[in-house]
């Protein structure tokens, strides 16, 4: 059986943070839990410290922490996964009949919010599709150490380092939707508005897209 290994960047998640720690106990699979901080004045690294996993310091930017996390990884395949969003219960049956039966490098799932809502449940159904567009980090994405190596990482940005990282992917193998759904957090969508959010994110990936620095994305990103 593969060994895997769940990298989670983390910055100022103590809310999330425990939740996500009972919810991974309920997997009994061989796989270690890496948390890269990014910097957090909360009580996160409080938390983290009185769990038995991985953890190390990184400077702010989520491209930094996942690199610096797979850097210390010792799973064959990388599981990217946000603070806020749990994994469906059987998604180690899912990984390893895709990545041990195929030729598969890199996956994510599909995604599902944590509100009945349906605007939401509209924009879940493009997440069944892969694009540049509708396929993001918040869907976990899952690679074959060796072929993440082989094409460069994720780039050293605090924003759109999911975005380039699958763009480049794509030109060497096709992203694998795994038939299950991420359960993910709304809150981002309720607190700046359903429809407005997801304009907004189209928009910064159009920027994105144009050569726009990311930088100036991540400050935009956070003051809309």
């Amino acid at each position: 059986m593969e060994k895997y290994s769940i990298i989670i960047p983390v910055l100022n998640e103590e809310e999330n943070l425990p939740k996500l720690f009972k919810h991974l106990k309920n997997f009994k699979e061989n796989f270690e839990i890496i948390l890269v901080d990014g910097g957090s004045n909360d009580n996160s690294i409080e938390i983290i410290k009185g769990q038995d996993v991985k953890y190390f310091k990184s400077e702010k930017g989520r491209g930094r922490q996942l690199n610096l996390g797979a850097e210390n990884a010792s799973g064959e395949i990388l599981i990217f996964l946000h603070a806020d969003t749990f994994l469906p219960s059987n998604t180690f049956t899912l990984l390893s009949n895709e990545f041990n039966s195929s030729d598969a490098q890199v996956a994510t799932f599909s995604l599902k919010f944590d509100v009945d809502c349906k605007i939401l449940k509209f924009y879940e159904k493009f997440s069944r599709v892969d694009s540049i567009f509708t396929c993001f980090g918040d869907q976990v994405i899952i690679v074959q150490k060796e072929f993440f190596n082989k094409i460069g990482k994720f780039p050293n940005y605090s924003i759109m380092e999911d975005v380039d990282f699958l763009r480049r992917a794509r030109r060497s193998t096709k992203i694998k939707k795994l038939n299950a759904s991420v359960i993910t957090s709304s809150r981002r969508f309720l607190k700046k508005g359903k429809i407005k959010t997801q304009l907004l994110n189209g928009w910064y990936i159009l920027q994105y897209l144009i050569g726009v620095d990311p930088d100036r994305i991540y400050t935009k990103y956070f003051s809309n």
